[in-house]
């Protein structure tokens, strides 16, 4: 039934409305009547039969306004088509008073009647809601019609489509601000322990050992003020041009990492190096001054620590020198790791002559693996600790290496409470391509 139209009950067909004894039947309703619908699925029969001058009414339901405005619109055809007359007059106003009955006439239902009524509003309503639960179905399938209009998209997948469109351009701050939260400093029972150690470490002089030929760890050598140094410089770069991000794979796999690349962008996708980001286009920002002074004492400190140990003539035949035009700066969270890989995608050049990787630790402590096999069960481990500075050259250039863990909390705190450093690790790798 359409709304605003007929908004009585009687939504039948009519029929068989006879007119009285010896006269024509003038209208004879065979057609569905103004106000019902076609083709619906509730249609019963309301008849008005006159016999012998008396009216009889078998209607399913009594006369509603829709019948009253039947009725008066047929007696004004009647008025407007028939000659004026007194019988005409008087059969007229007998029609009103017996079609008034008709409209007071109590409304009586047999078990018929309540049968079929039953039936056609059960046979509606349940079509009422298979086509309610069909719109919402197919609205809400993937790959469906697009919903209705006037629904919303979901707050979540609005959200999601914006991750998705933004994740790689989105700026990630290794040292972020917290609106609101009250900076608390570390114990000073914990910041007197740093500084002996920090004390130690100078007078001592390089504290490491050489794990085997071509690769070295430098214990504590970066001390907590160059620590400070080097995250507030990688985090004002990170959170600029070529900065922090998470890379990835065509086919949507990300490293469970973020990376900003320095002197070169390396694509993870390729395995290539270029000038630019793929991703966003964007060029990689130089290498600092000062991280060149890190890297350039780091290796001669490893010399002389293998020209200690090993005695040996020419240390460079062993961990040869190099000048760093590649920065690799990793940020682990506190789930971060990366699988047991080769760092094989410099040039052939550099790759033959064993120019060696230097890799300065940050942060969090992580566990490190190694090996000359791609088997995790193989390797061995270290524990790289804040401060301390692995390198692997020569005959080790091209060992199979990762991260497996993050241990939390471990991070000095005089480093935390002077960076804001999330809790993590953050790592360097410097090459020459």
């Amino acid at each position: 039934m359409n709304p605003g139209r007929g908004r009585g009950r009687g939504r039948g067909n009519f029929r068989d409305i006879s007119s009285p004894a010896g006269q024509p039947n003038r209208r004879h309703h065979n057609s569905e009547p103004r106000g019902s619908s076609s083709g619906g699925k509730d249609r019963f029969v309301y008849a008005v039969k006159i016999k012998d001058g008396q009216i009889s009414s078998d209607g399913k339901i009594g006369a509603s306004s829709g019948v009253k405005s039947s009725i008066a619109s047929e007696l004004a055809h009647e008025e407007n088509s028939t000659p004026f007359s007194a019988a005409n007059c008087s059969a007229s106003s007998h029609m009103i008073e017996e079609r008034s009955q008709i409209a007071q006439t109590p409304t009586k239902f047999t078990d018929d009647d309540m049968k079929l009524k039953l039936d056609s509003s059960i046979n509606l309503n349940i079509s009422c809601q298979d086509v309610e639960i069909s719109l919402t179905t197919k609205c809400g399938e993937k790959g469906g019609p697009s919903p209705l209009k006037g629904q919303k998209t979901p707050a979540s997948d609005r959200k999601s489509e914006n991750t998705e469109a933004s994740s790689a351009f989105a700026p990630f701050d290794i040292c972020p601000t917290k609106a609101g939260s009250v900076k608390l400093k570390p114990p000073l029972l914990a910041k007197n322990r740093e500084r002996r150690n920090e004390t130690k470490r100078v007078m001592e002089g390089p504290n490491g050992s050489v794990i085997r030929p071509g690769m070295v760890i430098l214990k504590s050598h970066i001390s907590l003020s160059d620590q400070v140094k080097v995250v507030k410089q990688c985090r004002d770069l990170g959170v600029g041009p070529g900065g922090f991000y998470q890379p990835g794979y065509r086919d949507g796999a990300k490293l469970h990492l973020n990376m900003m690349c320095l002197g070169k962008n390396w694509d993870p996708e390729t395995s290539k190096y270029g000038d630019n980001r793929p991703t966003d286009g964007a060029k990689p920002p130089a290498i600092p001054s000062e991280f060149y002074q890190l890297v350039e004492k780091a290796i001669k400190d490893s010399h002389s620590l293998i020209q200690k140990e090993r005695e040996a003539a020419n240390v460079e035949e062993l961990l040869p020198w190099m000048t760093p035009n590649i920065c690799l700066v990793n940020f682990y969270s506190a789930n971060g790791r990366l699988g047991l890989h080769q760092d094989r995608d410099e040039s052939p050049e550099s790759i033959r002559k064993g120019l060696p990787v230097v890799s300065f630790s940050i942060g969090d402590t992580a566990e490190f693996l190694f090996g000359d096999q791609r088997d995790v069960q193989e390797a061995k481990k270290i524990m790289l600790e804040s401060g301390d500075v692995l390198i692997f050259g020569g005959y080790s250039r091209n060992i199979f290496h990762g991260v497996t863990s993050i241990s939390a909390d471990t991070a000095p705190k005089t480093l935390l409470e002077e960076t804001n450093l999330r809790h993590g690790r953050l790592n360097l790798t410097f090459r020459q391509y």
